[in-house]
């Protein structure tokens, strides 16, 4: 898997048309290895065994017709997915649909989709799961919360990962039969981006497996599997493809390839960003050694070329201009300097360089804070549509926009269908027939839409890539300053066969403060490419390839060729590397951040601490977050605010990733969106352990907190808001010497019964601060409060 698939995809994968495009672009301009998964051998009568007695009653919208392709019926893949999760016969089957499997791009295999449904009273719960239907195996099933939920409080077991993994792999061998004892690779913990598991909730651990054929291990078959802290499976899938394999044995020798790969291999330096999954602003870049994409594509085992990973053939040397500088013949990019841009000054801006065609009307408007590249802007969301549009679409052809609404900069337009099923896509009514482009002109129109486009593109961008697609051609922007690469700032132009630009994006995130543009590099060029060249290794492997539409047309076929693919000596899984050499400290780095599901830290100023294993705890959990010099300062009196931020990283410490937008009003009159507790705040009042946003009202998150009003907040997670109202008498606080101190004594009886927050040799110390330490004490207690309670975690969504 490239450097670059995870993120990028992220940033460009707005609807079905654009994933496609985005997708294919990014497995050509880096050969993406990713993974897909493979159906085995095993034959239905293996895996369907029939369920008994309770099983039947679930049948309802199952039979034994094997309709056509099928060598199970629907009643068989139903029986088989019982088998594998007892646990869904508390489930309604509420459908069953032949060859209509929820995955994009549409497999080149027969599935069954189960629909399952929880009932309780008027709510009701959907969810399905997936079987192959000639082999009959059980390709995905996930169980949901709602049935999750209810094992948590029935089982003390506390497994680790290590514990959890036997679990993981003896399912392996129940949900592939005759897989061999050989057949599988483990992948390690550190090449899974395995979420941080959160302090509350279940404790969920996942695993990955490569699988083999005829030795070698496969892309094309891969599993992954999840497992709670108690051992139950809670997840499963498998892809497939229906694809023969080619002969397991290479035309041309390892040595040779070698040899090859030494050759042609190159790296290059980047600015990367230390968390590039960080939605935080202001994030810190470093300089690093990567391999160019060009180094890293698999060798074909019989011909040693290239792998084009769309198509499974030679890739063209064309695909790579290797950085062709931006020259072209329009005016470069002038931001706005006068005040907000409104709508229709906007929709002027798209319509001056994007051809909107007749019979669109803007329909929707509506100004949003920025996207992960823009955090601190405002930005214009533009949508027309075409009312009189065929009855062929579900909704009708769209197009979309987005526009900085300071700048006037345009970060993206796209065009994208959405049909009904089964129907032939319509031709857009503005197309130019038998008019097409040259690539020569199609080039001049990408070059000039980006320099007219983009903020200082003619000397920041240069051409990357270019992908040739049936009806329209690709071109791929990367940014660099003073010669270095702006690892992910790209934009992407798509211009179709008549010269029309169907697509544009533009992800511009770094600025210069961020980038360390005074750096020079310790490392050399040289010493970086042997580094490299030591740490890789190729290994004869099938490779994936296919499965992805070019432009408009039918999606290429899907299958695998036997190809040595490089791959990090120490990793078990091919292809793959998500490490970066730094080139100042000539450390691995990872490209994502942490990739483990613990924080790995080193806490100095912990250990012989009366709280030390109350701390290592939520420092592991992610929870407290230590300083550059591993310290947490635990004697440190904390903040309202510390504790607001403590409480939502609880319950999701990966809170800071995966940008999902701030919002643009007050939360509460001092959480505004610039505020560093705006996330958890806003967090907290979604778990409802803080009343509904007030833009009236002060949350004082500069306050240091005192006991007391941990005690109230205590009782607000709990629910027990009107319970503590119950206990206003001195002797509802029996044994406490300062009893008459407290003012909220329910509050303070109900931490002190509940062994959250004790008393302090016969005294609650009502007024006292609480530390970092004693914040992480409680906080630990609460967590193993878990499943005691009536309401405590009952009914989280957010895990």
């Amino acid at each position: 898997m490239s450097f670059d698939w995870n993120f990028n995809v992220r940033f460009k994968m707005l609807t079905a048309k654009a994933a496609t495009a985005a997708m294919a672009t990014l497995l050509l301009a880096s050969q993406t290895q990713g993974f897909a998964g493979s159906a085995s051998a095993a034959t239905a009568e293996q895996v369907t065994e029939s369920a008994a007695g309770e099983t039947e009653q679930q049948l309802g919208l199952t039979d034994n017709e094997v309709p056509e392709g099928a060598k199970i019926s629907s009643k068989q893949a139903s029986e088989n997915i019982l088998k594998l999760f007892p646990l869904l016969k508390k489930a309604t089957i509420s459908y069953a649909r032949f060859d209509s499997p929820n995955s994009f791009p549409p497999p080149d295999y027969k599935a069954w989709d189960i629909g399952f449904e929880l009932r309780e009273g008027n709510r009701s719960t959907g969810f399905s799961a997936t079987v192959h239907a000639v082999t009959g195996e059980v390709l995905s099933v996930h169980l949901p919360s709602e049935l999750l939920e209810k094992q948590v409080s029935d089982s003390e077991t506390k497994l680790t990962r290590t514990e959890a993994r036997k679990q993981a792999d003896e399912f392996l061998y129940k949900a592939i039969p005759n897989l061999k004892e050989d057949g599988f690779v483990a992948v390690d913990d550190q090449y899974v981006n395995n979420a941080q598991q959160s302090l509350f909730g279940r404790t969920e651990y996942t695993y990955s497996y490569q699988l083999k054929h005829e030795g070698l291990v496969s892309e094309a078959e891969t599993a992954y599997i999840s497992v709670d802290q108690s051992g139950l499976i809670t997840g499963y899938s498998r892809t497939t493809i229906g694809a023969e394999y080619p002969s397991s044995k290479a035309a041309v020798s390892a040595e040779q390839a070698q040899q090859k790969f030494e050759e042609q291999f190159d790296v290059q330096l980047a600015y990367i960003s230390e968390d590039r999954f960080s939605s935080r602003k202001g994030q810190k870049y470093y300089l690093g050694y990567t391999p160019k994409n060009s180094s890293v594509i698999p060798l074909n085992a019989d011909t040693l070329d290239r792998i084009n990973s769309l198509t499974g053939e030679t890739l063209s040397q064309e695909v790579s201009q290797e950085d062709k500088p931006l020259k072209g013949s329009v005016a470069a990019f002038t931001p706005n300097t006068g005040s907000k841009l409104n709508a229709q000054q906007v929709e002027k801006l798209v319509k001056k360089s994007f051809n909107i065609p007749e019979g669109y009307q803007l329909d929707y408007s509506q100004l949003t804070k920025g996207s992960f590249a823009s955090p601190n802007n405002q930005v214009w969301s533009l949508s027309w549509s075409n009312r009189n549009a065929s009855v062929s679409y579900m909704f009708m052809r769209d197009i979309s926009a987005q526009v900085d609404a300071a700048t006037g900069q345009i970060y993206s337009v796209n065009i994208y269908q959405r049909m009904m099923p089964g129907m032939e896509q319509e031709k857009p009514e503005t197309e130019v027939k038998g008019k097409t482009v040259t690539k020569s002109q199609a080039e001049k129109l990408a070059v000039n839409t980006v320099i007219s486009l983009v903020p200082d593109a003619s000397k920041q961008f240069r051409l990357s890539t270019v992908l040739e697609l049936d009806d329209a051609r690709t071109f791929i922007f990367q940014r660099y300053l003073n010669g270095i690469l702006v690892k992910d700032d790209t934009v992407q132009v798509q211009v179709s066969n008549d010269g029309t630009l169907n697509e544009y994006y533009a992800l511009v995130a770094a600025t210069p403060e961020q980038l360390p543009t005074d750096v020079k590099p310790a490392i050399s060029y040289e010493k970086a490419r042997a580094t490299y060249l030591e740490e890789f290794k190729l290994v004869l492997s099938y490779s994936r390839y296919g499965g992805y539409s070019m432009g408009n047309s039918e999606s290429v076929p899907v299958g695998v060729k036997l190809a040595y693919m490089p791959t990090r000596t120490d990793s078990p899984l091919t292809g793959v590397s998500y490490e970066v050499l730094d080139a100042n400290t000539g450390e691995w780095k990872s490209m994502y951040g942490s990739t483990t599901g613990a924080v790995q830290v080193t806490t100095s100023d912990i250990t012989g601490h009366a709280a030390e294993a109350a701390l290592q705890n939520i420092v592991q959990h992610g929870v407290l977050l230590a300083d550059e010099q591993g310290r947490v300062f635990p004697d440190r009196v904390i903040t309202k605010g510390d504790w607001f931020t403590y409480l939502a990283r609880a319950i999701n410490p990966n809170m800071d990733m995966y940008y999902s937008g701030d919002g643009d009003g007050n939360l509460y009159a001092d959480i505004t969106p610039e505020s560093p507790y705006y996330q958890a705040v806003r967090t907290l009042i979604d778990q409802r352990w803080l009343a509904g946003a007030d833009s009236e009202t002060k949350l004082n998150p500069e306050e240091e907190m005192t006991r007391e009003e941990l005690a109230v907040l205590l009782v607000r997670i709990l629910r027990y808001e009107k319970l503590a109202g119950f206990y206003t008498l001195p002797s509802d606080l029996p044994n406490l010497a300062d009893a008459s101190a407290v003012n909220n004594k329910g509050a303070v009886s109900l931490s002190i019964k509940l062994g959250l927050l004790p008393s302090i040799e016969g005294r609650f110390m009502p007024a006292r601060k609480v530390t970092v330490a004693e914040a992480a004490q409680v906080l630990e207690r609460l967590a193993k409060l878990q499943g005691k309670t009536d309401t405590f975690m009952s009914g989280n969504r957010l895990y």
